[in-house]
Parts: structure tokens; sequence; C-alpha cells
């Protein structure tokens, strides 16, 4: 929730009236997250202004902040020199992680910028596999040697802080970078600075292996209570640290997963998952012309179908001339049928997010889903139809005009629910975002096919 005396829409005028040096000044006290959700509102041209007007080290701290979409969009649209001074502050496991979200020529030309310890660095980080422990430390920890005294590990510590991701745990290793211990930056405080680090350091230590499973090293970081766990190599050689933080959000990754394989979902879902997630971000935070673009680009085919409709309407002109109480219904057969439609494709749509429906038996789904289009069509036609015949039939002397409303609603629901699982699908296979695309073709086919079957009934019917 943004913060009362934050006022993001006096920002946005600051940033549309192109004034840097007010937007830097009303920038500086603020909280790094509140200026990562300030930015996140932005439009990707604006976002970058934002971003390069901070200062280095709130610069850093609010890019760690940022959703990785709209993180990784910045820095695609940055120049080299600009991503160097950024991914040089950054802690070094996210910058491993958002360098190999770049495209690849500009991840060389910004590879070839960096000093050579840092390429080393970012090179090393980026070999290990993904879902090992090794893929999410970062090799940004608190260093000492085994026989520094207490007053050389402070002053080291004073120094390397601006630069560390924590400095509260240091780490000691001996001459071959062995980890022999650890030692708390309180203990260090409070001791008595004649002694040595290794009078004050904790030997029995909960460490993990470069090699592990992410989950369990996340799992035993918060069995420990600890702000991070050590992590070694093959040779019991330090290589990194594993934070609380991210620790949890593999937690969390792993939960959401167990989550999907629950309900259904297979590792075949997972890329259809991650362009639905794509689509969805491009939708909420992207470029507010993306979502103009694609929405009003179906809503022309509901333009269309509307016009349609209209010529449809007009070539039964003299049904409805001679008999006006057909045109009382004409709302309920379109509403009816706009509404079962809609009410299908959030299904469909829910149930390929949560993955209850497996595309490669979408025929089944369907199915049910016609089966249950037929029972409530039945219901609907029969309540839809009665009423007909009593509000407008009787009385008009056109009883037979509920016979036609009872079999054009309960028509029109059946074919809506099938439009509402086929539409998406086959926009699905297509390669198009089913989620603005598929509601205006199911109103526009159930609109013509509805109404049509409609007036054919009438006419028929009554006889005109």
């Amino acid at each position: 929730m943004t913060p009362p005396n934050i006022d993001f829409t006096n920002l946005k005028a600051v940033l549309d009236n192109q004034n840097r040096e007010e937007l830097a000044y009303l920038l500086a006290p603020l909280n790094p997250a509140t200026i990562a959700r300030f930015i996140e509102e932005l439009e990707l041209q604006q976002q970058v202004q934002v971003v390069t007007i901070l200062e280095n080290r709130t610069q850093t701290e609010v890019v760690s902040q940022l959703d990785t979409e709209v993180r990784t969009a910045i820095f695609e649209t940055l120049d080299e020199d600009q991503i160097k001074k950024l991914i040089e502050k950054m802690p070094h496991d996210e910058r491993v992680d958002l360098l190999k979200g770049l495209d690849p020529e500009k991840r060389r030309k910004i590879m070839q910028k960096v000093s050579a310890n840092e390429k080393e660095d970012i090179i090393r980080l980026s070999n290990y596999e993904e879902g090992s422990t090794g893929a999410i430390m970062t090799s940004d920890y608190a260093l000492l040697e085994e026989n520094m005294s207490v007053d050389q590990a402070i002053e080291k510590l004073r120094i390397d802080a601006p630069d560390k991701e924590t400095i509260y745990y240091a780490y000691i290793v001996d001459k071959d970078r062995k980890l022999v211990g650890s030692v708390s930056l309180r203990s260090l405080i409070t001791a008595n600075h004649t002694g040595t680090i290794t009078d004050l350091m904790t030997t029995d230590l909960i460490q993990a292996s470069a090699n592990d499973p992410d989950h369990e090293t996340a799992q035993k970081l918060k069995e420990s209570d600890l702000i991070a766990v050590p992590v070694v190599d093959d040779e019991e050689r330090l290589v990194g640290i594993v934070t609380f933080d991210d620790a949890m959000q593999v937690l969390e990754e792993d939960t959401t997963a167990t989550m999907y394989q629950k309900v259904g979902i297979s590792a075949e879902r997972d890329a259809e998952r991650e362009k639905d997630i794509t689509n969805s971000a491009k939708l909420l935070k992207g470029s507010i012309w993306y979502p103009v673009r694609l929405r009003i680009m179906f809503l022309f085919v509901t333009l269309i179908g509307g016009f349609l409709v209209g010529g449809l309407i007009d070539f039964f002109e003299d049904v409805l001339e001679a008999i006006l109480v057909a045109a009382v219904f004409i709302p309920v057969i379109m509403d009816m049928g706009g509404n079962v439609g809609t009410q299908s494709s959030t299904i469909f749509a829910r149930g390929l997010a949560l993955g209850h429906i497996d595309t490669s038996k979408i025929w089944r789904h369907i199915g049910r889903e016609m089966s249950i289009g037929a029972f409530m069509g039945m219901a609907l036609g029969v309540i839809g139809g009665l009423t007909a015949y009593y509000w407008q039939g009787i009385p008009n002397n056109v009883p037979e005009i509920g016979l036609a409303v009872g079999i054009s609603l309960a028509i029109v629901v059946v074919v809506a629910t099938i439009l509402g699982f086929l539409l998406p699908y086959i926009m699905l296979k297509l390669g198009f975002d089913h989620a603005p695309g598929a509601d205006p073709f199911i109103t526009t086919i159930k609109d013509f096919t509805g109404l049509g079957l409609y007036f054919i009934l009438v006419g028929t019917l009554i006889g005109v």
C-alpha cells in the first residue's frame, strides 16, 4: 500500500514536465521500495528517465526492488556503459539473473566492459545449474582471515560494508580459502579488542554445498533461524552465501510449483504458463499502447459483428413489422448468449491457468461444457418460453412466440458454451492472447446465430 504522504500524482506531474532537478529532490527522501512502486506504474520511457535521475547508491537499491520483467525491459533500453555502472553495484546473484534475461548480443557487449574480476565472478556464478544452491548464492559476502585481531576485523568490515550484501555475519577462511568458522558483528563489537577473531568464531557451522538442491538449502536456512548460510565447493572452499530473502523466494516458488502439480499442471504446461504470465504482465504493467492496440483490434470484431447483426435485423424487417412483440425478446436472446459465453470463456481461462484443463484432451472438456450448456439451455428455454407465452403471446394472440423464444434460448445457450471453450483454445493454438480476444468473437458469433435462428423460428411458426 502506498504511504499516505507519498503523492505519486504529483511525482508524475513533475516527471511529465521534464523537471529533472525537482523530481530528484522529491525522490531523494523516499524509500527505495516506494520509488520502485512508483516506477512500475509508469510507461517504459518514463521508467528509464526515473532510473537515470536517481543517485548511484539509491539507483542500485531501487533497481533491485523492481519486478523482474520491468527491470529487464529498462536494462534493454539503457546503453552498455549505464548497465556496467549499475551491475557493478548490484548484489552478485541478482546481476547474474538480470544478465541472463538480456539479449545475448547486449550481454556480450556489457561483459566486454566490466573488469576482469567482475567478469570472472559473473561467469563463475552463471555456470551453476538452475535449481542448485550455486545458482541462488551470492559471492558478495564479508570475508575475514583467521589470523586477524578483533580491531583489524572491525576495520575491514567497516571498509567493506558499503559493498557487501550483509556484514552481520563474517566468514573466516584459512590460507587455502577453506571455511573454518564464522563470527557475528555483535560478537566483534562487544569483544575485548586485544583478542583475535579465532577466540570468538563459531566452528560448528550450518553450511551447504554449491551442488545441493536450492530448496534443501532454503529449508535448512529457514529451520536454522539464520540470516545467511555459507556455501562451499567440493573441496570445502568458501564460494558464496545464500541469504534469507533468496531462500524465501526459492521456498515460495517451490510451494507454487507443488500447488500447480497437485492441481494437474505438468511440465508441458510450463511454456504456456510462462506465455500467459508474459501476456498478463504486458497488459497490466507494460506500455499503455500495447493493451490499447491489442484490445481495440479485437473490439473491431465486435464493431463489425454489430453491423452484421444490424443487417440481419434489417433483413427480417418484415417479420418485425408483422409481429412487433418479437422485438421485445431480442435483448433476452442476445444478453443470455453473451453472459453464458463469458461464463464459459472465464471458466476456460481459470481452468487453463490452474491446470484443470488439459489442452491435449480439449474435446473431452468441450463435450462436458456442451452437456452443461444443454441442461442450462433446456431450463432457461422452458422458463423463457413460458414467460414469453403468457406475457406477450396470449395477450397479443401470438402464442407461438413462446415456442420461438424457448427454442432460441435453448440453442443459443448451448452454442455460447461451446464457443466459450472452443474459441479461446483456437486462439491459444494460433499464438494469440485469448484473454482480450475470445469474448468479441463469442459475442459476434452467438448474436448472429441466435438472432438468425430466432427470426427464422418466429417467421416459420407464425407464418410471416
